[in-house]
């Protein structure tokens, strides 16, 4: 389970390729293993959310389509840095905001 992450978002951020990355949103965080790669466009990030253990649905937005019925998963407001000690989490370790 990787974060996708433009070269020039990790360089303006200071991530480097496998470092973890906490990725916060509104509604919590998660730290995540950074993979740096031109496959994502700069200010885009991406990642599956089909690994529960990560838990990355828990920063996405609760809102969802009237009409289908189908959570807004794929987009989602965030920033994101390098995790601070990242040595003590494990990767996909939440904190929720109240």
């Amino acid at each position: 389970m990787m974060l996708l992450i433009n070269p020039a978002d990790a360089q303006q951020n200071g991530i480097a390729d496998g470092d973890m990355v906490c990725v916060e949103s509104p509604r919590g965080k998660v730290d995540i293993k950074a993979r740096v790669t031109d496959e994502v466009k700069p200010g885009i990030l991406s990642s599956t959310f089909h690994f529960p253990e990560i838990m990355l649905n828990v920063i996405t937005s609760s809102v969802s389509d009237s009409l289908a019925m189908c959570p807004e998963y794929k987009v989602v407001t965030c920033r994101i840095r390098k995790a601070k000690k990242a040595h003590l989490r494990k990767a996909g370790e939440v904190t929720e905001k109240v």
